[in-house]
């Protein structure tokens, strides 16, 4: 923050380019209710954004942030704690405490939550009515998933067709998703090794199910995509794993066949899925916090241009603007805001590039090997924990403290 011709500047960085026009209209309205202050609106890679934060070369007074990114920074002293203000202006009872949750680290609120999504699957009711079996059921297992993806192929493809009963992509960070619904990670939680999780008994249980799907059963496609809904809209895949956000496009389209169910699990493991999610948070170098939390709350805790822009793919984090757009009254968005409550920790974003890219460097194509050529899926993944173990020891410092 700069005081500039007698005015106080206040900058905001985003990444999102599409929310700019909505920020800058809100922007408008605090200049004219504080006659003082000019309000910056820049937009910024999140990676540079991030990057400049730890570096305190950011110029920023508000920053808009993504999953790990906002615990990291909350850990790491690089954004003030807005708890005191959450309770002052009695906020948290304005939000879902599903999605309010997922920005606390211990008794901090790190930022306030603007968006939220997860994965689930999506599924065509007409492939189960002509199987004649009851849509799958919220809290079912990977067991439950099996057993209906037989059924599903058998009663709706015929000899020769290539179409599936299923998708779920080999690319890590489904793979990922299905060892944490196992009880395990490509990583430690502190990211300091992958030994001991990545080739762990339960990670090779998990991707040799994943496998068996596709190599053994015949009942899945054999893909490596990544967000991909192309198969289930052309009725060529009766379930997929894929973010909620697809909502907005499947159901325009799949109109009254669609259905959306939570994440299975695998017994012995736990109910829980990883969350997305993206707010903004007041850096801690800023000049005027008292100042930049009127404009934060302004941002993210009314009902404005920005709120409500982001609930046509995302779960709104407000109670009230959940109802203002009629999602209190969709079963299917119900059934997203309902899988918020068991997200587990923030994913890494892509912001943390050194640790993103290690994932994408040593995982997906050994994923690639596994699901397209059969490799030995305990060899494959001792050999991703060796490469990562490797790696992780010299970008550490990066990876944990950036």
């Amino acid at each position: 923050m700069n005081t500039l011709h007698n005015k106080t500047e206040l900058r905001i960085m985003i990444d999102e380019p599409w929310q700019k026009e909505s920020i800058e209209e809100i922007a408008k309205r605090f200049e004219a209710a504080n006659p003082g202050v000019s309000v910056l609106v820049d937009v910024v890679d999140n990676g540079v954004i991030r990057s400049e934060l730890y570096t305190g070369e950011s110029r920023a007074d508000i920053v808009q942030l993504f999953c790990g990114d906002i615990t990291d920074g909350s850990r790491d002293g690089l954004l003030l704690d807005l708890r005191p203000w959450v309770e002052a202006y009695d906020i948290e009872a304005l939000f879902h405490p599903s999605i309010l949750k997922l920005v606390r680290k211990g008794d901090s609120i790190a930022a306030m939550p603007i968006s939220a999504t997860m994965k689930g699957i999506f599924y065509n009711k007409q492939w189960f009515e002509k199987a004649e079996i009851p849509y799958p059921d919220d809290g079912w297992t990977w067991d439950d998933f099996l057993e209906i993806a037989l059924k599903l192929q058998m009663a709706n493809v015929n000899p020769g067709e290539e179409r599936y009963a299923a998708r779920i992509s080999f690319h890590r960070e489904y793979m990922g998703l299905l060892l944490l619904t196992a009880g395990t990670d490509w990583l430690s939680p502190d990211r300091t090794r992958a030994s001991g999780y990545a080739n762990s008994p339960k990670a090779v249980e998990t991707i040799t199910w994943a496998t068996d799907l596709v190599r053994k059963h015949g009942v899945a496609w054999a893909m490596h995509d990544y967000f991909k809904n192309s198969d289930l809209l052309e009725n060529n895949t009766g379930m997929i794993l894929d973010y909620f956000i697809m909502l907005h496009e499947n159901e325009p389209k799949l109109k009254e066949n669609l259905g959306v169910v939570g994440l299975p699990y695998f017994r012995g493991g736990k109910r829980v899925n990883e969350p997305w999610i993206c707010g903004f948070g007041i850096a801690t170098r800023t000049e005027h916090p008292e100042l930049a939390w009127q404009l934060l709350r302004e941002l993210t805790c009314t009902s404005n241009e920005l709120t409500r822009l982001v609930t046509q793919g995302f779960i709104a984090p407000l109670r009230s603007v959940y109802a203002e757009v009629g999602h209190d009254n969709d079963p299917l968005r119900r059934v997203v805001l309902d899988e918020l409550a068991y997200g587990g920790p923030l994913p890494v974003s892509a912001a943390n590039t050194d640790y993103y890219r290690l994932l994408d460097k040593y995982v997906n194509p050994e994923m690639r090997r596994i699901v397209y050529e059969g490799a030995d899926v305990k060899e494959t993944l001792d050999t991703i924990a060796v490469r990562m173990d490797e790696a992780l020891a010299k970008v550490r410092p990066a990876v944990t403290a950036n």
